[in-house]
């Protein structure tokens, strides 16, 4: 069960299946990332997940787990940063299910990631980044611990998330306003009760101005092409701003509150 989780495609490897029994799968495993999306998307598509084993992969997620607390995205061993401890804090609240990994210590690699600068890095002693802090601040979230932050720094967060404003928001400081970074930071500020003081009116123009109005969709800048990640980010950058015609996003898990709300109503049923 050490393997279990979603792949990218069925065709990077053979059904677990049909897997003979005890039989070690190298290469062959499942990665945070994808198991994350995929069961995002099965509670947004109205799928009761009961066809998920949510043993296999909440017992996967322990043999991720690093000495420093943070997680590799797949078994056979490969990168461990705030990305992929987000990603199995948002399986653990979908699977609600914590009981396999330490949260403790999860907990302590994201407050040793906390900058001198306010935001938080990837990991410890790295540079703050829009990312990755939205990564954290959504990770405490779900692991009910935003209390960990003292008041001092949640202060120095704020300010640090609010200084990324241009008019849309930058990553880091001295770089370019991106698409994404309307939710990364935008999102941030929600879950810390902030995002009432950015300028919603400069942001909002600077996100329609990344919109193709041939072929729709939104573009990382103005001089680049649309793609699904910027467009995705950009619809779930106005929903913060209460965007008419737009559903509601819930900012730690960044799927709409209907999803998250059906997500809830079956966790709350007898067959969970």
């Amino acid at each position: 069960m050490s393997y279990c989780g979603f792949r990218g495609s069925t065709n990077t490897g053979a059904s677990f299946t049909h897997q003979p029994q005890n039989e070690q799968i190298l290469y062959d495993s499942g990665h945070v990332a994808m198991t994350y999306t995929a069961l995002c998307s099965l509670i947004i598509l109205g799928d009761d997940l009961s066809r998920v084993d949510k043993q296999a992969i909440a017992y996967g997620l322990k043999n991720l787990q690093l000495q420093d607390g943070s997680f590799q995205f797949c078994v056979e061993g490969s990168e461990n940063d705030m990305r992929f401890l987000f990603c199995v804090a948002s399986i653990c609240y979908i699977l609600n299910d914590f009981s396999t990994i330490d949260v403790d210590k999860a907990v302590a690699y994201i407050l040793s990631s906390l900058s001198y600068e306010g935001g938080f890095g990837q990991g410890p002693f790295l540079e703050a980044h829009g990312g990755s802090t939205y990564c954290a601040v959504a990770s405490l979230q779900l692991f009910g611990r935003l209390s960990s932050l003292t008041d001092r720094e949640i202060e120095l967060l704020k300010q640090w998330c609010h200084t990324r404003q241009q008019t849309g928001f930058q990553g880091r400081p001295n770089k370019p306003v991106d698409t994404c970074y309307s939710f990364w930071i935008g999102a941030t500020l929600t879950m810390l009760d902030s995002y009432q003081y950015i300028d919603s009116s400069a942001n909002r123009s600077w996100l329609l101005s990344v919109q193709d109005y041939l072929t729709g969709g939104f573009g990382k800048w103005t001089t680049t092409s649309p793609d699904p990640l910027h467009s995705y980010m950009g619809l779930s950058a106005l929903t913060l701003s209460g965007e008419a015609g737009l559903e509601t996003v819930y900012a730690p898990l960044n799927i709409t509150k209907r999803a998250v709300d059906y997500l809830h109503k079956l966790q709350s049923s007898p067959n969970w």
